[in-house]
């Protein structure tokens, strides 16, 4: 439609819809003046955008653009807001939304004030408002809050908006300071906006900055300093060296990071107890507490003696079926014999097979296991291979939203179980902190994983720091069975482990060799991507018989780029679902029914964590909801503005494909992939696929990730706590 970047002055006539985070919403308005070619006074206008704080009467210059809605026609997107002085009529207007002013007491008012009247409402607004008529008592105090109470959003906006803030942060700030927003400490400590959830230190610091603070000064420092933990916790580390910190701070506080003034404020920092610095490493108090308890937790469980009570022969029973191996048969053993235990190894050597094994000889010795994982798909597919009930770890611990895990050390999951936790290399150290804190007196736990795949979201690597303690019983199983031996994919993956080029062929293999793994070269991007276009949408489901959304699953390192995520999903959105069926709006930028989803943060209300996938089965928009079917047979609704952390998922990074996996996977690696390619991650990738996995890119990428064994070394101090534990 029009061109971008216009602006309009509007009054607002009404709110259709507010999402309940204030995030999103759609607002009438009149306008009355403007610079884009619809603007003409009286032009009724719909806005959409970061506006949930406006009300009726509001005016306001917006800038942004017209856009073209194919369900809701012509509306104007707001990319900025700012407030204009109301007139009289708008003021009339405000006045009358305070419990208990009519139009004539409205008009009162104005008279007695003139333009005076705002700022002696702010200063005190009983002794405005005891004018009013009839207007006494509890009435005259309701009035008097129902002012005060928008005081606070109305000043932060007003504060902010002068100072060039857009609308979308000025938004999320007055959500972020709660329900009685202080503009005085919002200009005081601009910095402590980092203590809120939503706001990080780019945005307060612009805030920061525009509102006059020195960029030499401490409170910035000290603001970078702790931005720079919390980056490094997202990107997995438990802590970060003193001289790795304050590299990060540095880089953050751009030419006013000066190494000598910063290594400063990290030692004040450390000081006052705002950050725990332990042999030179600083960790905020949340992760240093949690590294300390789970090693004592392990310290515990490492050294406590078995307690089920079951003795297991030497040998494997020969009742069991299939039978395990001998390397199978000593990880049974070894669970039955330590309360703590782990089973690690590659795919095709048996991890579920010996999972079977032990729920079968423990049921034989009437005793209990209990099974969950990280994801639901995950608990799904080890219910079906063990034939026991298993759950979600997240399920099994009670989480209720809000307020946590209902089982701790003092109100335990059930006591004298076997406890199994797959795909345990996905255990973020928050996550086995719950769980271990959960274990009774009388059980076991059981840790089975694959170390080789990436490591979890969360901070940690809790497996593999199990295993490098040292301290902690573990099996590796190695051999890989003649039935999975027939497979390419179990061959590709064993060779990515060894960093080795993947087989394509079957030559020189046994004749019963299944071709399931296959790599095309295409070693530029556009070319690649045409030839995922033609896998997913036509060669693949037909061969494979699997259906084209959801039976075929895209996997990229990384999400920009001509082969990244977006440029997939955006592709592949367009081949197999291009109707113009309901959508929803907002932050999704309209999901549409039979779109391929996935959640992208954890929804313990809806029990969906971050990376599972799902389709869009129905959009209504006249109930305001939406209907999910997961991947692993759950269906679920949710309210549409519930659907802001849901995310297009025809494609997907390999980080979230952790912990899932798919009929057909195709893999995109390519040179513009360079930065983020591992062994890890090429080898996690392959393994995703059940039936066939399709490696589409560059033979030289490729070699390069298989030289790279890890992307980025994980800062953890937990191998040598749980050594110091046992030791103290």
């Amino acid at each position: 439609m029009a061109a971008a970047n216009e602006t309009l002055e509007v009054e607002v006539a009404g709110v259709r819809f507010v999402s309940d985070d204030g995030a999103f919403a759609v607002v009438d308005a009149l306008s009355v003046a403007g610079e884009g070619p619809d603007a003409a006074a009286g032009t009724h206008e719909v806005l959409v955008g970061p506006i949930g704080h406006l009300e009726p009467g509001d005016r306001v210059r917006a800038t942004g653009e017209h856009q073209q809605h194919p369900k809701h026609g012509v509306r104007f997107r707001v990319r900025a807001l700012e407030s204009l002085d109301p007139d009289d009529e708008a003021l009339l207007r405000t006045l009358q939304r305070i419990p208990g002013v009519g139009p004539a007491s409205a008009e009162s008012l104005l008279e007695r004030f003139g333009d005076d009247l705002l700022a002696r409402l702010d200063a005190d607004p009983r002794d405005v408002l005891r004018r009013v008529r009839g207007l006494q008592g509890e009435k005259l105090t309701e009035a008097v809050e129902h002012w005060r109470s928008e005081a606070g959003p109305r000043a932060v906006r007003l504060l902010l908006e002068r100072h060039g803030v857009d609308a979308a942060t000025v938004g999320r700030v007055i959500r972020a300071l709660g329900e009685e927003p202080d503009v005085a400490a919002l200009q005081a400590a601009p910095y402590r906006l980092t203590e809120r959830s939503g706001i990080g230190f780019p945005t307060a610091d612009a805030i920061a900055l525009a509102l006059g603070e020195p960029s030499d000064g401490e409170p910035r420092r000290q603001a970078a300093t702790l931005h720079a933990l919390r980056l490094a916790e997202e990107d997995g580390h438990c802590h970060l060296p003193r001289p790795e910190l304050v590299r990060r701070t540095v880089r953050l506080l751009g030419r006013d990071g000066v190494p000598q003034a910063v290594a400063a404020t990290v030692e004040r920092l450390v000081e006052r107890g705002a950050v725990v610095e332990r042999d030179e490493r600083i960790a905020t108090l949340e992760l240093d507490e949690d590294e300390a308890l789970l090693a004592t937790l392990v310290a515990g469980l490492a050294t406590d003696a078995p307690s089920l009570d079951v003795e297991l022969p030497d040998d494997a029973p020969a009742d069991l079926d299939p039978a395990p191996s001998d390397e199978q048969w000593a990880a049974v053993r070894s669970a039955v014999a330590h309360r703590l235990s782990i089973l690690t190894g590659g795919p095709g050597t048996g991890k579920t097979q010996t999972m079977r094994a032990l729920v079968a000889s423990l049921r034989a010795a009437k005793r209990r296991t209990v099974l969950c994982a990280p994801t639901g798909k995950a608990a799904r597919r080890l219910a079906e291979t063990t034939g026991a009930e298993a759950t979600t770890i997240h399920r099994l611990l009670g989480y209720v939203p809000g307020e946590g895990f209902a089982h701790d050390e003092d109100a335990p999951i059930a006591d004298g179980v076997m406890l199994v936790v797959d795909e345990a290399s996905m255990l973020s150290l928050d996550l086995a902190v719950a769980l271990l804190r959960a274990v009774g007196p009388g059980s076991h736990v059981l840790l089975v994983g694959d170390v080789d795949q990436l490591a979890p979201v969360g901070p940690g690597r809790v497996l593999q720091d199990l295993l490098d303690s040292g301290e902690v019983p573990a099996v590796r199983l190695t051999r890989i069975f003649r039935q999975a031996e027939r497979s390419l994919i179990v061959r590709a993956a064993h060779a990515i482990n060894r960093g080795e080029l993947p087989p394509t062929g079957t030559a020189g293999l046994p004749e019963d060799t299944i071709r399931d793994f296959f790599l095309i070269d295409r070693p530029h991007a556009e070319t690649a991507v045409e030839e995922v276009r033609t896998l997913v949408t036509t060669r693949l489901p037909g061969h494979y018989d699997v259906p084209a959304v959801g039976g075929v699953q895209v996997l990229a390192p990384q999400r920009r780029g001509t082969a990244g995520v977006e440029a997939l999903n955006r592709m592949l959105r367009d081949e197999l679902n291009p109707g113009d069926g309901p959508a929803i709006g907002g932050p999704l930028h309209g999901l549409r029914e039979g779109d391929r989803v996935m959640q992208t943060r954890n929804d313990h209300d809806a029990e969906v964590m971050n990376g599972e996938l799902g389709m869009l089965v129905r959009v209504d928009g006249d109930a305001g909801e939406a209907t999910v079917a997961m991947d692993d047979g759950r269906t679920i609704r949710l309210p549409t503005q519930r659907m802001d952390t849901w995310d297009l998922a025809y494609a997907c990074t390999v980080h979230k494909a952790q912990g899932s996996s798919v009929p057909v996977v195709v893999v995109v690696v390519l040179a513009e992939h360079r930065h983020m390619l591992t062994r890890n991650l090429l080898y996690t990738a392959v393994t995703r696929a059940e039936k066939a996995c399709v490696v589409v890119g560059d033979r030289g990428a490729i070699a390069g990730a298989l030289r790279r064994v890890d992307g980025a070394t994980r800062f953890t101090a937990l191998p040598d706590r749980i050594r110091e534990a046992l030791a103290g």
